[in-house]
């Protein structure tokens, strides 16, 4: 499928975060079950009002880059990028969001938190999201500490349910290993095992992984994460 990759902007804000919701919904237990028993509805419209301050944050530090089918104009993929320490090699106008006048940012900033506890997500379930997620932060500070950076971090990524395995995700991922690349950066993700494969053909290797039990909660499937890590290609040398 043809599909043509570049920045989210503010307009997209509305069909993004409703792709996205409904992606993570229909194929992840554990994402689903944090937001128990808040129905997709009112997920997605939570995410929706938050999206807009979303994307406005952090604009020196975060791409995101959208995938949009050339046949329909319809939105199919999004990644967002953060780039972690003080390393500012990396340009990327495909996936950088314009700068916001005062009085939008004042607006952005009062949807989100009309729309959290503090900047917290009141909706999601604490006590599992602590459960899934303490042990995915400690291990990744650990893993990340080992390697050294700094790094391009892939933070977000997400294929429309009828449009994944079209190559959406994958070119997603060498968009962001083309542009640290250029630069000699390292790249990071924090991946499915599901999607563990797609990563180490594109040359990740697995760093570290977590495996959690969560069936105090009533989810038989354990929650496992791996942490794989992209080294930079050396150019060719040709000599005389």
């Amino acid at each position: 499928m043809p599909f043509t990759a570049s920045a989210v902007n503010y307009d997209d804000a509305a069909e993004v975060p409703k792709k996205n919701m409904k992606t993570f919904y229909h194929t992840d237990t554990h994402w689903r079950a944090l937001w128990k028993p808040t129905p997709l509805n009112e997920i997605i419209e939570g995410a929706t009002a938050r999206m807009l301050h979303r994307l406005a944050g952090g604009r020196e530090k975060k791409g995101h880059q959208k995938a949009v089918d050339d046949d329909n104009g319809e939105v199919v993929g999004y990644a967002r990028w953060s780039l972690l320490g003080d390393d500012d090699r990396i340009s990327w106008p495909e996936a950088d969001v314009r700068e916001l006048k005062q009085d939008e940012a004042d607006g952005f900033r009062a949807a989100f938190h009309a729309n959290t506890d503090g900047g917290s997500i009141s909706d999601k379930d604490g006590k599992l999201q602590a459960a899934l997620g303490l042990p995915l932060e400690e291990t990744e500070i650990a893993a990340m500490r080992s390697q050294e950076g700094p790094f391009l971090v892939l933070d977000y990524l997400a294929v429309h349910l009828d449009h994944r395995r079209k190559g959406i995700a994958s070119a997603s991922v060498r968009s962001g290993l083309e542009r640290a690349n250029a630069v000699g950066m390292k790249v990071w993700v924090m991946a499915t095992k599901t999607a563990q494969p797609m990563y180490e053909k594109l040359g990740f290797a697995l760093v570290d992984s977590v495996k959690t039990s969560v069936t105090e909660f009533g989810i038989a499937e354990p929650h496992e994460k791996a942490f794989l890590m992209k080294r930079w290609s050396s150019p060719p040398r040709y000599w005389a």
